[in-house]
């Protein structure tokens, strides 16, 4: 957990986003890169994020940030990808509205670096205010789940002693999982390979995505979504690319982990 990248283009969700951003690098002990997207960067100077040097430490609570900015107003999406891989970054973070109130302030398409560095991206809503994870989820149907992506939401969630949701979801045109089979898969293939103990498991039998987004939200108190890029639940809610507004059912941040 060495550095996280932050996407900011000036606009309203990035002064959100940035603010999380920072929580997450002082929970974590992570140094914070911020990419300014766009020359200017009044409504991010507003914040706590904001440097004038690039070694420059700022204090929120007990731990400390390092934060870098970096003038990214010509980057292209590979002159970004060859940075994260350059920083090893742990995380890319990016904010990202719930209804679209302005015009695209970047031509970057955050989907094409995610399809060519092996970090996640943290999608943050505008509308969301918390700064803490408490229950993250995982949406995977098990057939296809991920060892890399459960090591790192199993360490995440251990760092903020949150609960750790692993939501079996068949893939649309599989048959779905008995309730014993898909625990012994649970309990034999992953468990082991897991340290946290507070790690629970779902077995959704309902097909419609949608609806079982909403009930591990507003039911299950889901504040982290983890999916795959451009697999299976992934496709189902947000299509064949990461758009400007999140599904109007997701409230929460969104964690999109590369194929």
């Amino acid at each position: 957990m060495s550095m996280i990248l932050f996407f900011n283009d000036d606009s309203p969700e990035a002064v959100n986003a940035g603010e999380f951003a920072l929580a997450i690098a002082n929970k974590v002990r992570a140094d914070l890169l911020i990419l300014n997207l766009c020359k200017k960067r009044s409504k991010l100077e507003a914040i706590s994020v904001r440097t004038e040097k690039p070694d420059l430490r700022v204090t929120n609570g007990t731990s400390k940030a390092k934060i870098l900015h970096v003038d990214a107003s010509e980057f292209t999406e590979k002159d970004i990808c060859e940075l994260v891989i350059a920083k090893k970054i742990w995380l890319m973070v990016k904010g990202i509205e719930k209804k679209v109130t302005h015009e695209i302030l970047t031509s970057i398409d955050v989907q094409a670096v995610l399809n060519h560095v092996a970090c996640p991206l943290l999608l943050v809503p505008d509308s969301y205010r918390g700064r803490t994870f408490e229950n993250i989820t995982y949406a995977v149907d098990m057939r296809y789940c991920r060892a890399a992506v459960l090591k790192f939401l199993s360490d995440l969630a251990l760092v903020y002693d949150a609960n750790l949701m692993v939501e079996h979801f068949s893939a649309k045109g599989l048959p779905h999982l008995s309730d014993i089979f898909a625990r012994d898969l649970f309990e034999q293939e992953i468990m082991k390979k897991i340290k946290h103990e507070k790690v629970y498991f779902n077995n959704f039998k309902e097909r419609n995505l949608d609806i079982a987004v909403d009930v591990m939200i507003n039911d299950l108190h889901a504040d982290l979504l983890a999916l795959v890029n451009h697999r299976y639940h992934f496709s189902e809610l947000f299509g064949s690319n990461i758009k400007n507004v999140l599904p109007d059912h997701i409230a929460v941040p969104v964690i999109i982990f590369p194929m």
